[in-house]
């Protein structure tokens, strides 16, 4: 009886240890698999794509592209979306099987344009490049953006007062201000987001911005309403709808 208890004993870890092994075979295998598509994510959405691609540095580091900065997106929770509406990126139907995207490192002038295609259905990224501001169809924007994040008068004299302004409360329902000008606190967009992200195709005809910042998994949402009044751009609008 001693020996038939060691001996289902026995046979109890070899059958635990064969399925560990069993286990870590199907990890190894699903890793792989995922390894070798992380360029390529099946859905239509090509913001949806995207937002895997930035925030996934294994999905990066699969296209060995020597030009991507892996901790471009590591610093901040969110990232911030330009597009030259009121809308924001997301809320756009784009049926386009390309797209380039254009990254403005503020802090550090290092502006790139990342190649993405639609091949098979599937999104696949094509490579980055180095692009000059002066070659930018929003250079006169970005020029704008730069200046009223940096000096404080500038930015007051080109905020169209009272400023509206809406937020969640606690209950978690939109409320509204109107913030006036003696009580504005100077935001300095460029210390705050750093990044800015636009696509190269941008209606630059049209007399709206919006600077959409985006959470990754955080809850942070956020809508700044910019509009061109005289051929001049102006803080028309801020939103907080972040959880």
């Amino acid at each position: 009886m001693k020996y038939l208890f060691l001996i289902v004993i026995f046979c109890l870890f070899s059958c635990k240890s064969e399925g560990e092994k069993l286990d870590d075979l199907q990890q190894n295998e699903l890793e792989t698999v995922l390894t070798e598509n992380l360029t390529e994510i099946d859905t239509t959405s090509f913001m949806k794509f995207f937002e895997s691609f930035i925030f996934d540095k294994r999905l990066q580091k699969s296209n060995k592209d020597n030009s991507i900065d892996y901790n471009f997106f590591s610093s901040k929770d969110f990232v911030a979306y330009l597009n030259s509406d009121t809308l924001s990126v997301f809320e756009e139907k784009n049926v386009s099987d390309k797209q380039d995207l254009i990254i403005l490192d503020l802090k550090k002038s290092k502006n790139l344009k990342y190649k993405f295609e639609k091949i098979n259905q599937k999104w696949t990224f094509l490579g980055s490049s180095a692009i000059s501001i002066n070659n930018l169809s929003e250079k006169k924007f970005v020029d704008f953006f730069m200046k009223f994040s940096k000096d404080s008068i500038y930015q007051k004299s080109h905020i169209l007062f009272p400023l509206e302004d809406y937020s969640l409360d606690d209950d978690y329902q939109i409320i509204s201000q109107k913030i006036e000008k003696e009580k504005w606190n100077h935001l300095n967009l460029v210390e705050e987001i750093e990044s800015l992200l636009f696509f190269a195709n941008i209606d630059s005809n049209n007399n709206f911005r919006n600077i959409y910042y985006r959470g990754n998994d955080n809850g942070i949402l956020v809508k700044l309403t910019f509009k061109r009044v005289n051929n001049e751009w102006f803080l028309v609008k801020t939103e907080d709808y972040s959880t």
